[in-house]
């Protein structure tokens, strides 16, 4: 009796990002020897097992395989549609540096809430700088970045730009439809009343675009929030609890998607 085929098409660990030219017609061909590996080897698939790949346009295609080598990949396209695990409001996190683990915390976990962009910032209090990023360390964080937003279930995959300093960071946010900095201490307005304030100028088919600029673990210094202000960047708090430098971005992240509509 044939072994029965796993429920491949359903599971959030055979979803993988390909680039969009690999898909031909009702056909994919991947030349990618890393995935080939993953494939075969360490989740032991084969021809006519099926899978999800992801254009990183927004389109995700059933494919069932029908080629399995060292380093490619070839399937048919049994299902084509749009993936619907990307939120309407668009968030770019200005993330300044911190220790390696936080710092990849979270990246995996904005990624799975819907963030879309991540931009290091180098702070005064910053416990790295711009040396810090190696081609080594941006590899290994756009493999964080990618592997989550594989198993959220996302459908482009977020950006993670080159490390700024905090002006520069400040003076790119303020390009954006709102931008807030998160904020401690006096003279801060509660997140809540800056996001209604940003929906009600938006309009209720607006996609938001939003830049949350989060502190190292010492936070902002005093001169970094002039620096914000006098680029028309609104100073926020999300209560009177102190929350950690990893903590704070996630809770806004998800704040800000519950007011928006992209969290029900």
């Amino acid at each position: 009796m044939p072994k029965p085929r796993r429920q491949t098409a359903t599971s959030n660990t055979y979803r993988f990002f390909i680039s969009a030219e690999a898909v031909r017609g009702d056909a994919v061909l991947v030349e990618d020897a890393a995935l080939a590996h993953q494939l075969a080897t360490v989740l032991r698939l084969g021809v006519g097992d099926t899978v999800v790949l992801l254009d990183n346009l927004g389109w995700q295609y059933t494919v069932t395989l029908t080629q399995l080598t060292r380093s490619q990949v070839g399937g048919i396209i049994q299902d084509k549609q749009l993936a619907a695990g990307e939120p309407r409001s668009q968030i770019t996190l200005f993330l300044a540096l911190m220790r390696h683990e936080k710092f990849e915390w979270v990246l995996q976990k904005g990624t799975e809430l819907g963030i879309c962009a991540f931009v290091p910032l180098i702070t005064e209090r910053s416990m790295a700088d711009a040396s810090d990023m190696t081609e080594r360390k941006t590899d290994r964080w756009n493999k964080i970045i990618r592997e989550a937003a594989e198993q959220s279930r996302r459908g482009k995959l977020p950006q993670l730009g080159a490390a700024l300093p905090f002006a520069q960071g400040c003076a790119q946010a303020a390009q954006h439809g709102t931008a807030l900095l998160l904020w401690e201490g006096a003279g801060a307005q509660p997140l809540r009343q800056a996001l209604a304030r940003a929906k009600q100028h938006g309009g209720a088919s607006t996609a938001y675009s939003v830049a949350f600029l989060t502190g190292p673990e010492g936070g902002f210094a005093d001169h970094e929030l002039e620096t914000a202000r006098s680029h028309g960047i609104i100073p926020v708090t999300l209560g009177p609890r102190t929350l950690r430098a990893e903590t704070a971005p996630l809770a806004a992240t998800a704040a800000m998607l519950y007011e928006m509509g992209d969290l029900e």
